[in-house]
């Protein structure tokens, strides 16, 4: 089925409508959305951006883009519409990751971020009612909490199954275009707004001084990346895996999936090896690979544990958005699954944390102080659930060592003592006690 979108309404209208034709018709196929690319869209779109981000390459910030706002706007609508719209080249940022490695982050000109954002909208309203329950990453109203929820849930429910803990080799760099705008084109026959997201996906990267198209990936940093990373894995992965658990999986099996960090759960562990062995060829078939090193398949559920400890061992652990999952028994002694921050994370924000410091010798004491406790609270707020309240008040106390060692580093006649310095921390609301977010879910 084909959708014409009438124009002359107003872009929320529009968007609306996008939503619930998806919703309600499954197969249906847009094939005149690019007049909902408006400048109302547009203007939203800048208004979304946060201008505290790094700039790209042209030096351009919000602020100096939104002084001739509605003039830079217009102009590039006519840019869009006519088709001579071309993304500037990225900025490419290398972050360090916790095991040595670095992942590049690109850093996209400011009108290009507009534009991004825009289509990012667009097309979160098309594909949106197709992503699956099992899907968590980047969806609005879902989070990471609700996914360890689930995992937890399930872990419990499959008393003696196994788990198939699954890495991607460096996923958003290795999408390949062609086969994600085969997957866009079951959705979406609008040939202009194609060639627009096809733009935004090839648009070239800085390495020096040079500049590179983008052949293959949707970079991480790209406000378009988060979407269209879900689009590619919930054909590749969710919408695949819903089928042949009814048609080649006996036993129950289930899917927790936070973007392209997943744990699939299985009733019986010969099924789980199973499909373990398969895996490779069906990510293979649209370019994707599979990290052997960081994956595996693993004895899970509370009588595999109780099995364990009889022989005086325990089941093996394994990552999950940032934590480490392992079997523990509870305060009524029956086992389950159990969270706590992974090591490498909290000594990798610790780093972090003492770079900012040392970057901050002649600035305001209270202003860095007021920085760092926006940076704790942050990592409080995820990291602090069932079971890992002892890791949350550890770090809590590193942090602040690292602060009174910066403070008395930072010059003055007299040492700082810890309950001056507690004080400090109390006026500008350093977090001390936290709230613990719960991960047990109804069964």
């Amino acid at each position: 089925m084909s959708v014409h979108s009438k124009d002359g309404n107003q872009k929320t209208t529009k968007l609306e409508r996008i939503s619930k034709l998806a919703i309600r018709e499954r197969d249906v196929v847009f094939n005149n959305i690019g007049h909902v690319l408006d400048t109302e869209l547009l203007r939203e779109a800048y208004t979304q951006l946060d201008g505290k981000k790094a700039v790209g390459t042209d030096g351009v910030t919000k602020e100096s883009y939104g002084q001739k706002l509605e003039d830079n706007l217009q102009d590039l609508l006519v840019k869009i519409r006519k088709g001579t719209y071309k993304p500037r080249p990225s900025r490419l940022v290398e972050i360090p990751k916790e095991d040595g490695s670095s992942r590049p982050l690109a850093l996209s000109c400011f009108e290009d971020k507009v534009v991004q954002q825009a289509v990012s909208s667009i097309l979160n309203k098309i594909f949106e009612p197709l992503f699956l329950p099992c899907s968590y990453g980047y969806r609005e109203g879902r989070n990471g909490h609700e996914a360890l929820r689930e995992l937890m849930k399930y872990s419990y429910q499959i008393s003696n199954g196994a788990i198939v803990e699954i890495d991607l080799q460096k996923y958003f760099n290795t999408i390949p275009h062609e086969e994600l705008m085969k997957i866009l084109r079951n959705k979406i026959s609008d040939v202009g707004f194609l060639r627009l997201v096809e733009k935004l996906i090839r648009s070239p990267i800085m390495e020096g001084r040079e500049s590179k198209p983008n052949k293959r990936g949707c970079p991480q940093g790209s406000i378009i990346s988060p979407i269209l990373s879900s689009i590619y894995l919930h054909y590749v992965l969710d919408d695949w895996f819903h089928e042949i658990r009814k048609t080649h999986i006996k036993g129950r099996a289930e899917l927790v999936r936070f973007a392209d960090d997943m744990v699939f759960v299985f009733e019986h562990r010969e099924e789980a090896e199973r499909f373990y062995k398969t895996l490779p060829k069906r990510l293979e078939k649209f370019g994707l690979t599979l990290h052997e090193v960081k994956s595996s398949v693993i004895p899970s559920g509370k009588k595999a544990a109780e099995a364990a400890q009889a022989k005086g061992e325990r089941l093996p652990t394994y990552k999950f958005l940032g934590f480490v999952c392992y079997w523990g028994v509870s305060r009524t002694g029956f086992w389950r699954l159990k969270y706590k921050s992974r090591s490498d994370r909290v000594t990798a924000k610790l780093k972090g944390l003492r770079k900012y410091c040392k970057e901050s010798y002649n600035k305001d004491t209270y202003t860095v102080l007021k920085r760092a406790a926006k940076i704790v609270r942050g990592w409080i707020n995820y990291h602090a659930i069932s079971d890992n309240q002892r890791r949350v008040g550890s770090f809590i106390l590193m942090s602040k060592r690292t602060l009174l060692s910066w403070l008395n580093r930072k010059g003055g006649r007299y040492k700082t003592s810890w309950e001056e310095f507690n004080r400090m921390l109390k006026r500008v609301g350093y977090p001390e006690s936290f709230k613990t977010t719960s991960m047990f879910a109804t069964c």
